[in-house]
């Protein structure tokens, strides 16, 4: 074997066995820590082929409603039907319960709408609360296998009298911060992800608004609310009634 190689495995299983040290040190805790990364990778994985702009607001079914208000004037909003259910996701859907036949009223079709995207940014969320419990639980387990292992380091001081007493406090409490370190490394990466997937998800619900609303507003027109009505003017005042009138003059007697 080349001598690059060899320094390469050697590398290699000097780091593995490394690790391998790292965790079983730490101990429960460390394989509990171990799983959270394993879901929280898993969570952000799925989460990032989930929210793909392909899947929730593809740009053939975002061209179409960005015409739609040239389709209404030229009275093809049918065609646009067929163009949503050529293109299944989230925002298509939203569109086609904007357009269902069964609301007659703008106010009718911007609800049952609302309603529809309210589902459809429920279900983009799905997973990103569990991001919040790995945060959440990760620094904390961290924690408490790092007092766990104080613990046991302060617990056996009279076990092990002598000069090598200093050592091994030293490299129990080392060992015990592990789970710490750990603990937060596992939180970081899932911060970051749960920020990025929350903006996400909210970037694309603006965008739908939007869309859906143009749609709204070529189908039943602009839609804007009605003219104020005009203030009554003032009516006359009347002339102060229960005056006394002014009595003639009688007549000269004869």
């Amino acid at each position: 074997m080349p001598p690059l190689l060899a320094d390469l495995f050697s590398n290699l299983n000097s780091a593995f066995g490394s690790v391998g040290r790292f965790v079983s040190d730490g101990g429960l805790f460390m394989l509990l820590l171990l799983a959270l990364s394993l879901l929280a990778v898993t969570i952000v994985v799925l989460k990032a082929l989930d929210l793909r702009a392909g899947g929730i607001a593809p740009e053939p079914v975002q061209r179409t409603l960005e015409g739609a208000v040239e389709a209404g004037a030229a009275g093809e909003l049918g065609r646009l039907r067929g163009e949503l259910r050529a293109h299944p996701s989230a925002l298509s859907r939203i569109a086609a319960e904007a357009m269902s036949p069964a609301h007659g009223d703008r106010a009718a079709a911007a609800e049952a709408s609302e309603v529809r995207a309210r589902e459809e940014v429920v279900a983009m969320e799905k997973g990103i609360a569990m991001l919040e419990v790995v945060i959440t639980i990760a620094p904390l387990l961290g924690l408490l296998g790092t007092v766990s292992g104080l613990v046991g380091v302060f617990g056996n001081l009279d076990a092990s009298p002598g000069a090598d007493q200093h050592g091994e406090v030293a490299r129990g409490i080392a060992e015990a911060l592990y789970t710490t370190i750990a603990g937060i490394s596992v939180a970081v990466p899932a911060v970051i992800a749960h920020s990025y997937f929350s903006k996400k998800v909210e970037r694309l619900g603006v965008r739908m608004e939007v869309l859906v609303t143009g749609l709204l507003g070529a189908r039943f027109g602009g839609g804007g609310a009605p003219p104020a009505p005009e203030p009554r003017r003032a009516r006359a005042a009347a002339p102060p009634q229960g005056l006394p009138t002014a009595q003639r003059p009688s007549p000269p007697e004869q």
